[in-house]
């Protein structure tokens, strides 16, 4: 009585978690992938998306959520020290 969700179904907002859970391992492997090729990861996040930016040896900074260099979010295209 008052349920709706037939038995054994998942509770609300239970697909939305595990979409973001899958975007979070989509980007985990990225970046293990990345850092692997010789990327650091730096101590700044994407300003779009809240990713940890990663930096290739040319000093150009990328996103590995919005898969696009990260100076195209306004991040000043890499020039830290």
């Amino acid at each position: 009585p008052g349920n709706r969700d037939p038995p054994g179904s998942p509770p609300p907002g239970a697909d939305e978690a595990e979409a973001r859970r899958e975007r979070l391992d989509r980007a985990s492997r990225a970046m293990g992938a990345l850092l692997l090729r010789g990327y650091r990861m730096l101590g700044s996040c994407c300003p779009e998306c809240g990713t940890i930016l990663l930096q290739d040896k040319e000093r150009r900074l990328l996103c590995v959520s919005c898969q696009e260099p990260a100076g195209g979010h306004g991040t000043g295209g890499g020039e830290r020290g």
